[in-house]
């Protein structure tokens, strides 16, 4: 089989065996379920349902727009990692089809003109990031460090990232109608967790689902509170300790 790679404008070639071994292994190492039938309908019924009552978001002569009549099962492919040593599997879920797609498409909207957030730790682009290391005094003893979060999305906590978008919802005096309706849309979507292999169901247990639109959203709410809480005051008492000198323009939230 031929396959595109991930990171790497390159596309690879590969035996469709060792691919159903890395999807396989993936799978296993991870914290799914299988079940014995597909759920398609029964989610396409609770989002039918999630429609008609969240009448202060969704006009009633629109509710049409965010029901996916022919919703299928989201199906799971990989891109393998050919830059990092053993080619490594980066899961890629198919949400387009999905019971709940076009209602999460239509959250994402409503989060972003509701829950403005402060990025205060995001770099814009590369060049800005250059920038802003380029400004540092130069410094033999300086360290760069990077960090990364393995598969992020399936690695949220899902009740305490709706806390937290609750919080948010009363932080920015969003109506309580509204808030509820946001509320009661991401249960939705958070319920709707499965994906299929080779013709088997497999529910993901934790985390949050892959491939949905609001899946990038919601990850950036949680690790944009945990940055301006629980980083920002480790790097003030360092910062105030002698261990690390440049911290500036901290928010806390």
């Amino acid at each position: 089989m031929i396959s595109k790679t991930d990171k790497v404008n390159s596309i690879i070639v590969l035996y469709q065996e060792d691919y159903k071994v890395k999807i396989n292994k993936f799978i296993a190492s991870n914290n799914f379920t299988i079940v014995n039938s597909d759920v398609t309908k029964k989610l396409q019924r609770d989002v039918t349902n999630t429609v008609k009552e969240c009448q202060q978001i969704i006009h009633k002569y629109g509710r049409w727009k965010y029901v996916n009549l022919n919703a299928t099962s989201p199906t799971i492919r990989g891109l393998l990692k050919v830059h990092k040593e053993d080619a490594p599997f980066r899961p890629i879920l198919n949400w387009n089809n999905a019971a709940a797609y076009k209602l999460d498409k239509m959250l994402v909207r409503k989060i972003r003109a509701h829950i403005p957030l402060p990025y205060t730790f995001n770099a814009e682009n590369t060049v800005q990031l250059m920038n802003d290391l380029t400004d540092l005094p130069y410094d033999r003893n300086i360290k760069f460090s990077s960090l990364d979060i393995n598969i992020m999305y399936s690695n949220i906590p899902i009740k305490e990232m709706i806390t937290i978008l609750e919080k948010l919802c009363e932080m920015n005096n969003i109506e309580n109608k509204t808030k509820q309706d946001i509320l009661k849309m991401t249960q939705i979507k958070v319920d709707q967790n499965y994906f299929r292999f080779q013709n088997t169901i497999y529910v993901q247990n934790e985390g949050l689902t892959m491939g949905a639109p609001t899946s990038s959203i919601f990850s950036e709410i949680y690790l944009q509170v945990l940055e301006n809480t629980k980083i920002a005051e480790l790097l003030l008492k360092l910062k105030v300790e002698g261990y690390f000198r440049y911290v500036d323009d901290i928010f806390i939230m």
